[in-house]
């Protein structure tokens, strides 16, 4: 299958290069920013072609990875929709509820499949919590705690006209993502509670906990950038179910060798067992092929969106908002 990458801004777009690089289930054709210096750095180091019109590349390739700026998402996925046959887009998908409606509209009219990049749903830990609850074994959730906790990102994850908002924007659509699919429920209710205590020269949120109900399930989201720089690994996904029959804890990055270095003081943990981004872009190519019939899409995208807008919301009136059946 033919792939090209669409922008080397967001920080998933080094993984997501070297597994189109590496895997013979893709050619990856070509890259194109519209950043050229970037771009063409970008290129040069996994040995591929640099595009300088976006056209020429979406002329030749199946589908296309989106990794740009969140604001400019909207703009690249609808001129990429007439053109290929599969698009997948970097969350959160929009950063507004209007522009991931357009989106999915869009590739809905061009009969063009889209998805949203939610690694966290392949990994093998969150896929084997999926069984459990399936099976029933452990009766109905009673309550969720959760926690995507990470460093502070680089860059223009802190520019409010480039990503659109603060770690609300940045963390949480993935434990939405996450929780709609284990339950098949919808989120009913926000309320925010949102601060920039860590890093207060920041003109975006660096901490917030959610407090939310997925359908009559009560739920904690702590999705804040709270790790030091010095904390060995970038950050977390953890989550606790309370539930009938007993309780679940989950640490899905927890598989890390500690390294210690004698040149370098601060240690490091280096993950290690299935790559969940390599498993979701073998699994979004057999999507766009019909090989199989589940991935994020790019509806589920826009249900993360409304989170995030209602969780805003609920910062700015000081109250719990109701979310839009």
């Amino acid at each position: 299958m033919k792939v090209g990458m669409i922008s080397a801004a967001h920080v998933h777009a080094q993984s997501y290069a070297e597994v189109l690089k590496n895997e013979e289930r893709f050619e990856f054709v070509g890259f194109w920013d519209d950043d050229a210096e970037r771009g063409e750095k970008f290129a040069s180091a996994f040995g591929v072609r640099f595009y300088n019109d976006l056209d020429d590349l979406l002329d030749v390739v199946d589908i296309v990875v989106v990794t740009s700026e969140n604001v400019k998402h909207p703009e690249h996925v609808i001129r990429a929709a007439s053109k290929v046959k599969g698009i997948l887009c970097e969350k959160p998908l929009a950063v507004s509820v209007k522009d991931a409606e357009r989106m999915v509209e869009e590739c809905r009219l061009k009969n063009v499949k889209l998805g949203t990049a939610f690694p966290v749903r392949f990994h093998p830990v969150a896929r084997r919590v999926k069984e459990l609850l399936d099976s029933g074994e452990m009766g109905k959730i009673l309550m969720v705690t959760s926690s995507n906790r990470g460093k502070l990102p680089p860059g223009w994850f802190t520019d409010p006209a480039l990503a659109g908002g603060g770690t609300i924007t940045d963390h949480v659509v993935h434990l939405v993502d996450l929780f709609r699919w284990y339950t098949g429920l919808e989120f009913t209710k926000v309320s925010t509670f949102i601060g920039r205590n860590i890093h207060p020269d920041l003109k975006v949120e660096d901490c917030a906990i959610l407090s939310l109900e997925l359908g009559d399930i009560p739920m904690t989201l702590d999705c804040s950038w709270a790790m030091p720089l010095s904390y060995p690994y970038w950050g977390e996904v953890k989550f606790r179910l309370i539930m009938e029959r007993g309780v679940v804890e989950v640490d899905v990055f927890s598989q890390n060798i500690i390294f210690r270095s004698n040149t370098r003081i601060e240690e490091q943990w280096i993950n290690f067992g299935d790559n969940a981004d390599r498993l979701m872009l073998l699994t979004f190519a057999d999507w766009v092929e019909g090989k199989v019939f589940e991935f994020p899409d790019g509806v589920d995208g826009l249900r993360a969106t409304e989170i995030v807008e209602k969780a805003y919301e609920s910062a700015k009136l000081g109250r719990e908002v109701v979310v839009d059946a």
